[in-house]
């Protein structure tokens, strides 16, 4: 029962990914003056329906996506409010809205995770001390916040966590270090005596006195500063994936469709709400890219038609761009069913961690 339920719950967080990007062609339209015959959330049979303003809104019952349809949009429309009828700006701006939406609902996602659950960067204030190290026999507690060491006053932040690692590096094993901290309002000064502690993973030998320090999380406006960033990087991640897929054929066996989406998200959405925040993020961000593709069908398609009449001042005859579109959504398809078989028989072998 429980995992029906977050299989439901990532139905609702994809439904409102896609959704996003349907309000987007919806707000940005209706703004240009564009007519929007129906906005449907979710897909199936209607369970609640409403007109407001010539638009034919409905629930449906199955929450994943939804669709937005313009007049005109592909057919020829005498209503001056048709699509067909609108300049190019227009319709170009209509079409671009919608992944720009899942850009910002990723953006807006990536703030709420820095600023809740990320951390900004370390502080020089003990949240560990290792047992049978010697900063635990020297008497060093957690919370204790590091003033200075061997006579070198120790910065706020990651500069005098720094700090602190060079000097007992550069001091080495055997040697005296002498610390000061702050402990409830109060300078204590510590003697402790660095030991060599070798890494399991890297071999590395190094002289350490066995603490871990804390950190702060991002403020707001940190946050808002670092998210387009963030964002920027992650794109460029997923943007040479792509590349290497689609030329070298890198990573292929490892692409999902939305069946194995939906297992993925409802294996991981019980991790807790930074997780959900992390994976709507990621599939948000790559919706916008993915339909940003200049591929038939997909937005980025139908934005290479407008430009290309924008160059040519003319519109392309219908029935051409309609045929174009037509192929691009039968290969569409095509992957749809191919990638739909391999996630079934990638769960039914016990791959996405089984439904």
């Amino acid at each position: 029962m429980l995992r029906i339920l977050y299989i439901f719950l990532a139905l609702v967080m994809l439904g409102i990914i896609v959704m996003a990007h349907e309000f987007g062609h919806f707000l940005v339209g209706r703004l240009c003056g564009i007519g929007v015959l129906e906005f449907n959330i979710g897909f199936g049979p209607k369970l609640l329906s409403w007109k407001r303003k010539g638009t034919q809104f409905a629930l449906r019952a199955i929450p994943l996506g939804g669709s937005c349809m313009f007049e005109g949009e592909d057919e020829q429309n005498s209503n001056p409010h048709a699509m067909n009828n609108q300049p190019v700006w227009k319709r170009f701006l209509t079409v671009l809205a919608g992944p720009a939406m899942n850009f910002v609902l990723a953006f807006a996602v990536c703030v709420v995770m820095l600023d809740a659950y990320y951390y900004a960067e370390a502080i020089p204030v003990i949240s560990q001390v290792m047992e049978d190290m010697p900063a635990v026999e020297a008497g060093l507690q957690a919370g204790d916040r590091i003033l200075s060491v061997n006579g070198t006053e120790i910065a706020n932040g990651a500069p005098g966590v720094q700090a602190v690692s060079e000097i007992i590096r550069g001091a080495g094993a055997g040697a005296t270090i002498e610390m000061v901290v702050l402990r409830h309002g109060e300078q204590v000064a510590l003697t402790m005596r660095p030991t060599a502690v070798t890494d399991a993973e890297t071999g590395e030998t190094r002289p350490q006195v066995g603490i871990v320090f804390d950190a702060r999380t991002y403020t707001f406006p940190e946050a808002l500063r670092t998210g387009g960033s963030y964002m920027v990087e992650v794109a460029g991640t997923m943007l040479d994936s792509l590349r290497r897929l689609l030329f070298h054929g890198e990573g292929l066996e490892d692409t999902a469709g939305t069946v194995g989406i939906i297992a993925v998200v409802s294996t991981h959405i019980q991790e807790g709400m930074s997780t959900v925040l992390w994976l709507m993020f990621i599939i948000s961000l790559n919706l916008g890219i993915i339909n940003l593709l200049p591929f038939p069908a997909l937005d980025g398609g139908r934005l290479l038609f407008l430009v290309v009449e924008a160059v040519r001042r003319k519109p392309i005859p219908p029935e051409k761009e309609g045929m174009v579109h037509a192929v691009g959504l039968f290969l569409l398809i095509g992957l749809f069913l191919v990638l739909t078989y391999r996630d079934i028989a990638r769960i039914l072998s016990g791959g996405f961690g089984s439904l």
